[in-house]
This record gives C-alpha cells, sequence and structure tokens, in this order.
C-alpha cells in the first residue's frame, strides 16, 4: 500500500476510532465520556497525527525539541515499536523522565502510548468502530504536561476519576504527572 493512502487510512481509523469508543459518555466513566476533551480537540483542529517509519528516534525527539503549540495533542504514529510492550512503557516512562530532566528543549512535555499489544478495556464501547488497515502500529501521545495536569485537576473536582470500571491505575498515573508538574 502506497504511504500516502496508508497514511490517509490510519488517520481515519484514529478520527473514527476516537468518535466512536473515547468520545461517547460512558457510564463506567461517571457519564463522561472516556476522553472527555478529545471531541473538541478535534473539532478545534488541535490535533495532529505523525507517522515514524524507522527505528530512528529522530521524528519523536523533533516533535519533543519544537513542540508546535497549534495542538494540543501530536498522536505519533510508530510503525517500528518495540514488540514487547513492558520495554516499550519503559521507554515511555524514560522519556518522560528524561523530558523533566532538561535533556529536551521543553520540559513542559508528557508522553503517553498505545501499544498494540494492549488487552482491550472491557468497558470502552467499541461497537460501531471498525479497523480500516491490517498493519500494526503503536500510538505516541504527545502534550503539553501543563495543559494535562491542569485538565486532570478539573476533571477530578468533578469526579471523573472516581470509578469501579476498568483496568487503569488513575491515582498512580495522577501522582506521577503531578510529581512531574512540580518539577516544572
Amino acid at each position: 500500500m502506497d504511504d500516502d493512502i496508508l497514511e490517509a487510512n490510519i488517520r481515519s481509523e484514529i478520527r473514527d476510532w476516537s468518535k466512536t469508543a473515547l468520545e461517547i459518555p460512558n457510564k463506567e466513566y461517571n457519564d463522561f465520556p472516556v476522553c472527555p476533551f478529545a471531541a473538541k480537540a478535534w473539532s478545534d483542529n488541535k490535533v495532529d497525527i505523525q507517522f515514524k517509519y524507522s527505528c530512528s528516534p529522530e521524528v519523536f525527539y523533533e516533535i519533543l525539541s519544537n513542540y508546535n503549540d497549534k495542538y494540543e495533542l501530536v498522536i505519533l504514529v510508530d510503525f517500528e515499536y518495540d514488540e514487547e510492550p513492558e520495554r516499550f512503557y519503559e521507554y515511555i516512562d524514560g522519556l518522560n523522565e528524561c523530558i523533566s530532566n532538561a535533556t529536551f528543549t521543553d520540559r513542559d512535555m508528557y508522553v503517553m502510548g498505545f501499544h498494540p499489544d494492549d488487552e482491550t478495556n472491557p468497558v470502552i464501547n467499541h461497537e460501531g468502530f471498525e479497523e480500516r488497515v491490517d498493519v500494526s502500529y503503536a500510538m505516541i501521545f504527545i502534550q503539553r504536561l501543563s495543559l494535562l495536569y491542569k485538565s486532570s485537576q478539573k476533571l477530578s473536582m468533578l469526579n471523573y476519576y472516581k470509578r469501579e470500571g476498568g483496568d487503569y491505575e488513575a491515582e498512580a498515573i495522577m501522582k506521577r504527572r503531578k510529581e512531574l508538574y512540580r518539577r516544572l
């Protein structure tokens, strides 16, 4: 498949996944959408999708060093991800530590990942979502730590994180983000 066609199909796939799985109110998330800010970010054209085809982290480092504040979120589609999920997430955690320690130009960044071998969260409704490509890829989500932290604080006051469903370690994640935010 031509790279331009593949990229267009993946962009559509990610957008459809967001619409059908992340932006719809979910009773397991206290009737909030799984990602409460996704719909607005998409409608305001605040999401960018970029692609990484090699093992070289150059594209990733370029995004981190020269983040474009026109966007609230950059999704890096990674075709050359570490196939071992544990190493993949260790790398993501290490990047956040490096960002916090001023390895990159900007310390106000935060990175999250999605590995294709991750188990599907059973409380997220995937009905209506159809994959468009049969190519495996990881996603790395890059955004401002300050924006993420402040948004998380607002959601916390609305009891967004007080839920029983899913396998989501919200308390540990919030604690880590807070620690990194305080380093700013």
